[in-house]
């Protein structure tokens, strides 16, 4: 009788597993949905406020923010819903990038980091400068901001990520 009451025990204890493994299951789809919510947010709210048109999310996991007319199309960027530094904004400066560029830098990366535009302009500065004067790229060891930068061989054009700590 003992082992029948053990194997009732067990055929109960089944679907209270399944029930586990499928609300686990459940609430990790319903994080990522989240998640994309967010990052789509998120770049709304960066090209309304910047004066750029969001894009749709791309296979890359990634929505353009792009010029509205083509008179304005000096600068763009990517939004990078999931990046190896979490939602990333991806940039790629004009050959050899001036004052405008970096304040559009700043403005944008300011949205998505909540860190005044002014501090991420220098942060930028900084890590371009320091991958142009290694010939490559440079990560950016700053505690507020996750940046990193690299240097065109063929042109002065630089590439940068940032993204919160």
């Amino acid at each position: 009788m003992d082992s029948n009451r053990g194997k009732l025990a067990g055929l109960a204890g089944e679907p209270m597993r399944s029930l586990f493994w499928i609300t686990l299951l459940l609430s990790t789809l319903s994080a990522s949905a989240v998640r994309a919510d967010e990052c789509e947010a998120k770049a709304v709210e960066i090209a309304g406020q910047i004066g750029l048109d969001a894009g749709a999310r791309g296979r890359d996991n990634s929505i353009a923010l792009g010029a509205r007319t083509d008179e304005e199309d000096a600068y763009g960027a990517y939004l990078l819903c999931k990046g190896p530094l979490g939602m990333t904004l991806h940039y790629l400066s004009p050959p050899s990038p001036g004052p405008k560029w970096y304040d559009f830098v700043g403005r944008s990366g300011a949205i998505l980091t909540g860190i005044k535009p002014a501090s991420i302009v220098l942060e930028a500065r900084n890590c371009i400068e320091n991958a142009r004067l290694r010939n490559g790229a440079f990560r950016s060891p700053g505690s507020a901001l996750r940046i990193l930068c690299s240097m065109s061989k063929m042109d002065t054009r630089a590439e940068l990520s940032l993204a919160a700590r």
